[in-house]
């Protein structure tokens, strides 16, 4: 995984303490919430060298083509050539980049069929964040965060 710079001491895994472009591809999360980082930590062990992880507080969106509001509603992984893929496809996407098994489990995630099972269960965690350990995703729920909608 490359970050453009350093990587900030809370961000053990390359994501860039500044507001930038970022590397394509990229693996854009909400950095916010603890569920999403504790994921973003898993999947950096496990890309190759090219990819980028970064908090979506942590990057330039409208350079990507995202908003605000999209980037903390779900996931996103932005192919090399500028492609958005968002919540379940960008998980697939990612993990298709891991290689080997996790490739093949990405490449499954959107197979007709079960990629509409993938998109449900995605839509199903992303609406519950805050109840799988995220107190900042609980604090959005309760002041009725985007998010949660």
């Amino acid at each position: 995984m490359r970050s453009e710079s350093a990587p900030a001491p809370d961000h053990p895994h390359g994501h860039p303490p500044g507001i930038g472009a970022p590397t394509l591809p990229a693996l854009i999360y909400d950095g916010d919430c603890g569920f999403c980082q504790r994921c973003a930590d898993w999947i950096a062990t496990r890309l190759p060298a090219g990819a980028t992880i970064v908090a979506s507080q942590k990057v330039d969106l409208a350079a990507v083509g995202l908003s605000e509001e999209q980037a903390t509603d779900a996931a996103w992984w932005i192919d090399t050539d500028g492609t958005p893929h968002r919540g379940h496809r960008a998980i697939a996407e990612s993990l298709r980049a891991c290689g080997g098994f996790w490739s093949r489990l990405g490449r499954l995630l959107i197979v007709p069929g079960v990629s509409l099972l993938a998109a449900a269960v995605y839509e199903l965690i992303a609406r519950n964040r805050h109840r799988l350990g995220c107190k900042n995703c609980l604090e959005k729920t309760q002041r009725g965060g985007p998010a949660f909608d």
